[in-house]
């Protein structure tokens, strides 16, 4: 048996007909990390070159790129059913809410705050908690479905879910 005929069909989760990661996730975090290109672009040409801090451009830029990244991935193993997808959902979840964070925190002036606590409430802090319950859903299913993987023969050696061997002494 090839171990690719062993993933679950995307997005469900047998029994009681709920999902264990909606089939629009990694579409909707694929559009989202598309997205940030040009406002990260954005952000380079529009941010003081002189803050506070130094390297300002090149500290938000940065770090919208790692988000765009970790989005990307998250929507990458998500589509293959990977089990790696809950680790990158929880960079992810993790990655904007510091983004939430420190937008609300860093702005100057009414109009750059409520900009930000809008992107913050009606963007990054739902998507963080989508890709936590993501994370979270996966999780369970994986402790869930290994005593009965065990108890049937499966093994996992390096990362792989292996087949129980065919029994050969019977002919």
């Amino acid at each position: 048996m090839f171990a690719g005929d062993l993933r679950a069909r995307a997005g469900l989760r047998l029994g009681r007909g709920r999902w264990l990661v909606p089939p629009w996730t990694a579409p909707a975090l694929f559009g989202c990390a598309v997205v940030l290109v040009p406002w990260t672009a954005l952000l380079f040409a529009t941010l003081p070159r002189h803050y506070v801090a130094n390297h300002w451009q090149i500290a938000w830029g940065g770090f919208d790129i790692g988000l765009g990244i970790a989005l990307a991935s998250t929507a990458v193993t998500v589509a293959m059913r990977s089990p790696y997808a809950e680790v990158t959902a929880t960079i992810t979840g993790t990655l904007l809410v510091c983004d939430a964070w420190f937008d609300v925190l860093t702005s100057r002036g009414l109009a750059d705050i409520a900009q930000a606590a809008a992107s913050a409430l009606l963007i990054e802090l739902p998507l963080a908690a989508l890709c936590f319950w993501m994370a979270r859903n996966l999780a369970h299913a994986i402790e869930v479905a290994r005593p009965f993987l065990q108890a049937a023969g499966f093994t996992i050696d390096h990362n792989q879910l292996i087949p129980p061997a065919e029994d050969r002494s019977v002919a």
